[in-house]
């Protein structure tokens, strides 16, 4: 009777310490299961698509990155001071930080390793706090110039690639525009004499329905294309530097970004072919247009399929690979030259490399 009793208890123990990992596993382990390429491969993407000088940049085929400057997030990322709601909940923080981790961090890899892979679309969120600028998504990442030093190397000595860097929120707290844009101008790093207007080879003067590929890149260097909404305290020279986001005056919104806000590949295809609708029904496409191809975990409407995919990036990397393989991709590419996702370098289904050649293939067509 005492073994049978014995048994039992171990029995009981054993399973409650396996329903004690699980949970502990589930609550605070921030890994995202999966890897993506880091090959150098498309690091000259817009060259090797042979684009005339010509060509306007908002129509270049670009595959884009949201919530791009992410992958620094982890257990010990403070909350965003944008943020309100689950992300600054106390308790939550406490038992489930694992589980926020997984669905904030929406790129695996850094900046270098996104340029590499073909990126040149940057969604950016930026707060400021505790008197630096940092990076975000729910919580903060890291500081902004850990991924602006990988973008200068990286277009330093590449004169053909021009990236967008598209600062899509911006929390400037005791801060403000005018301040951030000095902070972009001032900013070196040790060993590198180069600041961000060295890489502003255009004139925000210049309409952006007549901004060209040739305007956009440097002798030298290559050349990054800011969008950024001001609140009013940037100067006539700072203004030079970048387009207006949302528009501003008689100046039209810069770009067309609309976010659909859904769990499931079946539920933002048809959003997707009514963006594609809407676009092809307005007389000027003279705007940035981006296809935002991705998914929206939600613990709070779905538990349990947000706790079963696991993290973004696992969810991200299934669906990046059906929708490049959607029958209507061309079209949305066509009318929506930037395809824009999570998890950018993903290698699940090849998509990294389906994407980008179909990019290539799409911009060489631009100068038949």
């Amino acid at each position: 009777m005492k073994k049978k009793t014995k048994k039992r208890l171990k029995n009981l123990f054993s399973t409650l310490g396996v329903i004690f990992g699980f949970l502990l596993i589930l609550m605070y382990a921030p890994f995202t299961a999966r890897s993506g390429y880091k090959s150098n491969r498309y690091a000259t993407i817009l060259k090797d698509a042979n684009l005339a000088a010509d060509t306007p940049v908002v129509d270049i085929a670009m595959l884009g990155a949201h919530d791009a400057f992410s992958s620094k997030i982890g257990l010990f990322s403070a909350p965003d001071p944008a943020e309100s709601g689950i992300v600054k909940n106390t308790l939550v923080n406490a038992v489930f930080k694992g589980g926020l981790v997984r669905v904030l961090k929406a790129q695996q890899n850094g900046a270098k390793t996104l340029l590499n892979r073909g990126v040149r679309y940057f969604d950016v969120r930026i707060s400021y706090a505790d008197g630096d600028w940092y990076t975000k998504h729910g919580l903060l990442d890291t500081k902004l110039n850990y991924y602006l030093k990988d973008i200068y190397e990286f277009l330093e000595n590449k004169n053909s690639e021009f990236i967008i860097f598209d600062i899509q929120h911006i929390y400037t707290g005791e801060s403000n525009i005018n301040e951030f844009l000095d902070y972009l101008v001032n900013l070196r790093f040790k060993g590198n004499p180069l600041g961000f207007k060295n890489f502003i080879n255009h004139t925000s003067a210049i309409p952006l329905k007549d901004l060209v590929y040739f305007d956009v890149l440097g002798p030298e260097h290559g050349g990054i294309i800011l969008l950024l909404n001001d609140d009013g305290t940037a100067t006539a020279e700072q203004k030079t530097m970048f387009y207006s986001r949302n528009g501003e005056g008689e100046v039209k919104a810069a770009i067309r970004s609309k976010w659909h806000n859904q769990r499931y590949v079946k539920k933002i295809l048809p959003l997707i072919a009514e963006e594609v609708d809407y676009l092809k029904s307005l007389e000027s496409l003279a705007f940035f247009r981006v296809n935002q191809a991705q998914l929206t975990p939600d613990y709070l409407k779905d538990p349990l399929g947000t706790l079963t995919r696991w993290s973004l990036i696992n969810i991200a990397a299934m669906s990046n690979s059906l929708l490049v393989g959607h029958k209507a991709f061309d079209e949305w590419l066509e009318v929506m030259p930037i395809f824009m996702v999570d998890f950018a370098n993903s290698r699940h289904g090849r998509f990294n490399v389906r994407v980008n050649e179909k990019i290539i293939a799409y911009n060489q067509s631009l100068n038949a």
